[in-house]
């Protein structure tokens, strides 16, 4: 009776403590996937730098930004593929023949850089969806005029959502972005998946705490639209010409974007929201698939390997 009691015992320890080393070691991994391996953050640098030759030489041309589509960083080339074409390419940029592209050496950039002091540039959005054929993928997440679903199997769809929040509070390119993780996405299921904390990640319980974040004016800083401009206004792909470089990004489940009404929210056109999980009807939609790959819908750009797993 007693060796009976003893061994359902060990047996009940031996199980607990598997279940525990297999929740650390879920949550190490994820942590080791959402976090910049070296060779990302170099590249996110590269990304940061040129952009911010685009902004300062436009700025300095007394022209508009253009409205960049996605950004491909192939290792010693960077390119932009522009929504609309545009043959005024800042140096070192250089315009093709169409005008849809500007391309650069990024060896040129990284010469003429200055590793995080230049000009700041209205892009911080921009984050890495994934890899195509062995090329980064970008895309400024602000540009979108709605809400981004992304939708797939739970764990991917976490995975990816982690990966996507690190590169925005923790990347060379984001510095300018705040991620707010609002009520149940900030549980932490999510959280405990961002490796480090950052100053520009922000949780909130409801719709109207987090809509507040960011509202206040900043020293030097000019304060964005408010909801009622936006509303009125509308949110259109010029918004990386707003006079304000802040932007926000909320990340909501799909059961409070329908809890909260999140569809009637009027965002500023700097501001992005991206749902975990599907939502009927949504413009823009970004499906984890179980082979690493991601499609991308409307917005049309290539992933072979999504962003969780490149690190």
């Amino acid at each position: 009776m007693i060796a009976s009691i003893a061994l359902c015992v060990g047996l009940g320890l031996f199980l607990l403590g598997a279940v525990l080393f297999r929740r650390r070691r879920n949550s190490s991994s994820g942590q080791a996937r959402s976090a910049l391996s070296g060779a990302s953050r170099k590249a996110l640098e590269t990304v940061a730098l040129g952009l911010r030759a685009v902004a300062a030489g436009r700025q300095q041309g007394g022209r508009p930004l253009p409205d960049i589509h996605v950004v491909v960083h192939s290792g010693q080339r960077l390119t932009l593929r522009l929504a609309e074409a545009d043959d005024d390419a800042p140096a070192p940029w250089t315009a093709d023949i169409s005008g849809k592209e500007w391309s650069v050496d990024t060896a040129r950039l990284r010469r003429g850089g200055d590793g995080g002091d230049g000009p700041t540039h209205p892009y911080s959005l921009t984050v890495t969806l994934g890899l195509h054929r062995g090329e980064r993928m970008l895309v400024d997440l602000s540009r979108l005029s709605g809400p981004i679903a992304l939708t797939g199997d739970d764990n991917d769809v976490l995975l990816l959502a982690q990966a996507l929040i690190s590169e925005v509070v923790s990347g060379p390119v984001g510095t300018l972005a705040t991620v707010v993780l609002v009520g149940s996405a900030a549980t932490p299921s999510v959280t405990d998946g961002l490796g480090a904390r950052s100053a520009r990640l922000h949780t909130a319980a409801t719709r109207g705490e987090a809509l507040a974040v960011g509202e206040s004016k900043l020293p030097g800083q000019r304060r964005g639209p408010s909801a009622l401009e936006t509303l009125h206004m509308g949110r259109d792909r010029g918004a990386a010409n707003s006079g304000s470089h802040a932007r926000r990004l909320f990340v909501v489940t799909a059961a409070q974007y329908r809890n909260e009404r999140w569809g009637d929210t009027p965002l500023r056109g700097t501001d992005a929201l991206l749902v975990l999980g599907y939502i009927p009807a949504l413009e823009w939609n970004l499906q984890v698939k179980p082979d690493g790959s991601l499609l991308t819908g409307r917005l049309g750009v290539p992933v072979d390997t999504h962003a969780a797993r490149l690190n």
